[in-house]
């Protein structure tokens, strides 16, 4: 009986305000949620890995994707995890009962900061694909959690599938050539690994080479959220960690990693949080620029 007075309530309360340009916001918090959950027009989109995880305990009307295994980055050209084409990813957000005027609020378990990177990375791809409607809820299930009167479902929930259609925006990607041409003019060129792989002392299989992009700064994605959690921290606390970075908060910057997870939390907060529009990521990252041994990289602790 709850359940159907709630959603009753918000239907005549706030589904005229789902599509409405006041709803552009990069983060929500639970409160705002709250007030909307299982509204019409509204996907709350829950990245856990597990769906054992998921059916346990989710946000109302949630649907859930794993952002690796349903390929919303997948392996290309022989490059590891690019973009997909539109044509699949049109048909992997479609399936998840999302159409072009849905506002979609992602979620993840907010355990360990590739949850946050996930979101991230789902974010920006609908973004990419020209959808503006699209929110991280700002600490994910462990915020919905706290509160003490959230309500949640539990089980598989099959979604109804829409039609979705991309209205692509290539200039939020930086293919390699770009990223060249913005190193020889001196444009900030961002790692957001861990310093241990910026350096070179450990690197992942993927890479051909250790290290990083030659003249690249490094400014880890440990340090967008708090203590590894979906948590973002403030904006005059990021402000402060990009300049002690390095990293300007405007102009033309393109943030890398590996292969194009990582860097999506640095582009989202310059992007989105900061206002920057100048800011990109490399798409092939690393494992791209890695392969072609023309390319210069930094070593900065040669092992034997």
């Amino acid at each position: 009986m709850y359940r159907i007075i709630l959603i009753s309530f918000i239907f005549f309360a706030t589904a005229g305000e789902i599509s409405g340009a006041a709803e552009r916001r990069p983060l929500v918090d639970v409160a705002w949620l709250k007030s909307r959950v299982c509204a019409p027009g509204l996907v709350v989109l829950d990245l856990r890995r597990s769906p054992a995880n998921y059916q346990a305990g989710h946000i109302p009307c949630a649907v859930n994707s794993n952002y690796y295994g349903d390929g919303w980055r997948i392996d290309i050209g022989g490059i590891a995890k690019k973009m997909p084409p539109v044509a699949h990813l049109e048909a992997l957000i479609g399936g998840l009962g999302i159409d072009n005027d849905s506002h979609v609020v992602i979620t993840n378990a907010g355990t360990d900061p590739f949850d946050a990177a996930e979101a991230a990375g789902a974010y920006l791809t609908l973004r990419y694909l020209g959808h503006d409607r699209v929110s991280i809820l700002d600490g994910g299930q462990q915020a919905w959690a706290a509160e003490w009167d959230a309500d949640f479902d539990t089980g598989p929930r099959a979604p109804t599938p829409k039609t979705f259609r991309a209205r692509p925006r290539p200039d939020i990607l930086a293919p390699r050539e770009a990223v060249q041409a913005a190193r020889a003019r001196g444009a900030p060129l961002v790692d957001m690994r861990g310093h241990d792989h910026y350096l070179g002392v450990n690197t992942e299989p993927i890479l051909a080479r250790p290290g990083t992009i030659a003249g690249a700064r490094n400014m880890p994605m440990s340090w967008i959220t708090e203590a590894g959690s979906l948590w973002f921290r403030s904006l005059e606390t990021l402000k402060t960690l990009f300049a002690a970075a390095g990293v300007p908060a405007s102009g033309e910057t393109i943030f890398f990693c590996n292969a194009g997870l990582e860097s999506s939390l640095g582009w989202f907060v310059a992007h989105e949080l900061m206002g920057n529009t100048a800011a990109r990521l490399y798409d092939g990252s690393l494992a791209e620029w890695s392969a072609d041994p023309t390319l210069p990289m930094d070593l900065k602790v040669p092992l034997k």
